[in-house]
């Protein structure tokens, strides 16, 4: 497996990684990241002890059986850019079965297929809480991915929370306002709650307190009786 954060998204993409061996689903040595920074980088290395590091696209992509592009939308080109070259040029070796699994929002699948020539693709929206395995995932892929190999991706994706599969891209887009964008607005709704408690008289610790179970008690309450 294969991480490709650039530096502006690196704490993010290194956030996907504790659920993943966290769960024991991937071994530390089956991963290779690559950043742009080596700070990125040396910060990997210290979170994750035996994560592999790589010193370029090429180098990290080699025998990878899956490429998780967690890059900004403006730098997927340069990623793209680097795997065409490894395929042209022989770098490594970039295997015929290899799958990208994308994290980037607003890029279809298309712009992965056309751009890096690997036809197997899935494509992912994670939200915030993803990072501490309670998001919420909507995802979809190309259909030459067979049964065996969604599993495989799922159980990746199960790592961050809820999934939930779906046929038509478009989705994916819809989703990203609503449990992509989702989570900010419940933020601001806390925030709200939690400086009117204040303005009530309590201290903002025990302000957030009571919110917080609040609203982790209505969730759960609405999810168990189906009430809303």
């Amino acid at each position: 497996m294969l991480v490709t954060p650039n530096a502006p998204n690196a704490t993010k993409s290194q956030a996907m990684l504790s659920p993943l061996l966290k769960n024991g689903l991937q071994s530390p040595s089956s991963i290779t990241a690559y950043d742009v920074s080596d700070a990125a980088l040396a910060k990997v290395e210290e979170l994750y002890p035996g994560v592999q590091t790589a010193n370029s696209i090429p180098e990290a992509i080699s025998d990878s059986e899956l490429i998780v592009y967690g890059v900004k939308p403006q730098n997927c080109e340069k990623v793209h850019a680097e795997i065409r070259r490894a395929k042209l040029e022989g770098i490594g070796n970039v295997r015929d079965d290899v799958m990208i699994l994308s994290v980037v929002a607003g890029t279809p699948i298309q712009n992965f297929i056309y751009g890096s020539g690997v036809d197997r693709v899935a494509r992912s929206m994670p939200n915030t809480p993803a990072q501490i395995g309670a998001g919420v995932t909507v995802w979809s892929c190309t259909e030459n991915i067979n049964k065996c190999e969604r599993k495989k991706i799922k159980k990746a994706l199960d790592s961050f929370g809820k999934t939930v599969f779906v046929d038509d891209e478009s989705f994916i887009d819809m989703s990203t306002s609503l449990s992509g964008s989702g989570p900010a607005y419940v933020f601001l709704l806390m925030e709200a709650m939690v400086d009117a408690g204040v303005h009530m008289g309590f201290s903002r610790e025990t302000a957030t307190t009571l919110v917080h179970h609040t609203l982790l008690g209505s969730t759960k309450f609405a999810m168990e009786t189906g009430e809303q």
